[in-house]
């Protein structure tokens, strides 16, 4: 895999010459924009991917990871449906047959510390922020805090779960993967999707 964010999207996009986007779209749950070309939704914002790249279906900018994901989902050999059962990055075994992957999860106490310094004293600003990148609440979780359930694809969801600050302990965020993650993108695509939610989650409203 090549370093750089700009190098990592110009490898993926050099994979779509040649691709059968259209034909994999039904199974990936994407939609055909026109000949050649899917839209890939990524955390509310429509992209734009066929052979020549990948581009914001709305025309302003993008961050060179947002445009590499998308073109990875696009491109995905992955079929069937996600298990909803959820688990931490770090726990899935790593790449899918064939495909590149590797690198290490996104680390628990950077996840923590990015939420806790947005969100630490306010759930209610962590709901609003969990609706506006599409999440929806699932209430109490089983393990006794407050979930809520993403797609930011359409076969990978996501699964965060917040615990409120008390007397003894302080408030504890956990992002959490579908089992079947690793089928749809490759390991390493998945810590750079975990940042981006992070990034997205805890960006200030006027961003």
């Amino acid at each position: 895999m090549p370093g750089g964010y700009e190098g990592i999207y110009l490898w993926q996009a050099a994979k779509l010459a040649g691709a059968d986007l259209t034909g994999a779209a039904p199974g990936l749950g994407l939609t055909v924009a026109g000949p050649g070309m899917v839209r890939v939704s990524l955390f509310g914002r429509d992209f734009l991917v066929d052979e020549n790249g990948v581009r914001p279906a709305d025309g302003g900018p993008a961050h060179p990871n947002q445009l590499s994901l998308a073109a990875h989902y696009a491109l995905s050999p992955g079929r069937g449906r996600p298990a909803y059962e959820f688990v931490p990055l770090d726990r899935l075994s790593g790449p899918a047959p064939g495909q590149p992957g590797g690198g290490k999860a996104l680390g628990r106490e950077s996840f923590d510390r990015a939420l806790a310094r947005r969100f630490g004293g306010d759930p209610e600003a962590l709901a609003a922020a969990a609706a506006a990148l599409g999440g929806r609440d699932l209430g109490r979780d089983p393990s006794g805090g407050r979930a809520w359930l993403f797609h930011p694809f359409p076969k990978v969801p996501l699964k965060l779960v917040a615990h409120e600050a008390d007397e003894e302990f302080p408030a504890a965020y956990r992002l959490l993967f579908d089992l079947s993650a690793t089928a749809f993108m490759a390991f390493e695509a998945l810590g750079f999707l975990a940042a981006l939610f992070q990034a997205e989650l805890t960006k200030s409203p006027e961003e």
